[in-house]
């Protein structure tokens, strides 16, 4: 947002008046111009004469969804940082949001209000920060053609330009910087909708990914490998979101064939979930191979001993291990003891080796 910009302008959309009257209670003494619609159609006309910085839009919503809305939204301001409300009612509309409409932030109603309005802050800040990105770049872009029709004073010249060098460095260090906020909010979204899911568990997700980070401490990786083991472990039910309730009630010793044969499809709808983020795509490919085993009987390829990602092999510890501790595996449920011993039963043939140990 350039500085000569007094007040940021937020567009609050939303088919409920008694939604869009409490936002305004919200943001009514902070330094912001409000703008109100009813609907996405409404919000994209004001849009189209109006310079909008932060977009709240409800997800449920007649004639256009919030989704379809911040598709179009981004298209025609694409700076805008755009945050959804909803419920968990819709799981596949809000995963449509982050791929297709790009949210930034996913706020879950009954929001908390101070929450929002720190959101709605850093929301902003963020948008100064692209803006201002935008506005260097062309500076720096108009001062480098200058320097190339100066030829009188070479020591002059190459002072000048080293000098703008190190202003492009210093932005592209704040985008990149950007963009792993985005990302990060962006993992923040997927975990919300696994948490909240009734049918699964936070708790678990936790658990998982803790093991995951110390297993690969374990096995002495770097800081960046056992962070990425801490996200797969994170992750690894992410594909369940696709399933049937009946499947997820039961423990997988419970399951008839024909059931365990569509529960194990959960790494593929995992990869479909994640296929737009193609940033992720190292991520994508850990998820799907978690049910290989180390002697190349599992799936869906069969892979051997290293030929498995070691993320995808430390996550398959991690999560048995917690799986039979939460009865996920079976009705029984194992002390730590056992759940260990029963891991080191299979140690060779379902997992690595050097992963039990």
């Amino acid at each position: 947002m350039p500085d000569s910009v007094v007040k940021p302008t937020l567009l609050c959309v939303d088919d409920e008046q008694s939604i869009l009257k409490a936002l305004q209670r919200i943001f009514a003494g902070h330094p912001y111009e409000l703008l109100f619609a009813s609907s996405g159609k409404e919000a994209l006309e004001l849009m189209a004469s109006k310079a909008v910085h932060l977009i709240i839009t409800d997800m449920r919503m007649p004639q256009m969804t919030g989704a379809e809305f911040l598709a179009q939204a981004a298209k025609l301001q694409p700076d805008a940082y755009r945050i959804l409300m909803t419920g968990f009612s819709d799981l596949s509309s809000t995963i449509n949001a982050i791929n297709v409409g790009k949210i930034h932030r996913y706020i879950q109603k009954p929001w908390d209000n101070t929450e929002l309005a720190e959101v709605v802050h850093e929301g902003l800040q963020y948008f100064r920060l692209i803006t201002n990105n935008k506005l260097l770049t062309a500076k720096v872009a108009q001062q480098n053609k200058h320097l190339k029709e100066l030829n009188h004073n070479l020591e002059e010249i190459v002072q000048q330009r080293t000098e703008q060098l190190k202003k492009t460095l210093t932005q592209l260090k704040l985008k990149v910087a950007a963009l792993a906020h985005e990302q990060k909010a962006q993992m923040k979204v997927l975990y919300n909708i696994i948490s909240v899911n009734p049918h699964l568990s936070g708790d678990f997700a936790l658990k998982v990914a803790r093991s995951c980070k110390e297993l690969a401490k374990q096995l002495n990786l770097g800081k960046e490998d056992y962070q990425f083991c801490y996200h797969v472990g994170l992750f690894s039910e992410l594909g369940k979101l696709g399933l049937p309730v009946n499947l997820l009630q039961k423990s997988y010793s419970e399951l008839d064939n024909h059931e365990r044969a569509l529960y194990q499809q959960h790494p593929a709808m995992a990869e479909q979930i994640l296929a737009p983020a193609v940033h992720l795509e190292r991520f994508t490919l850990a998820l799907t191979q978690q049910y290989e085993r180390f002697n190349g009987t599992g799936e869906p390829e069969q892979r051997v001993g290293t030929d498995i990602m070691l993320a995808a092999r430390i996550l398959a510890v991690a999560r048995d291990f917690w799986a039979l501790i939460y009865q996920r595996s079976t009705p029984k449920k194992h002390s730590i003891a056992e759940a260990l011993e029963a891991i080191r039963r299979l140690r060779g043939s379902h997992y690595d080796p050097d992963v039990v140990d």
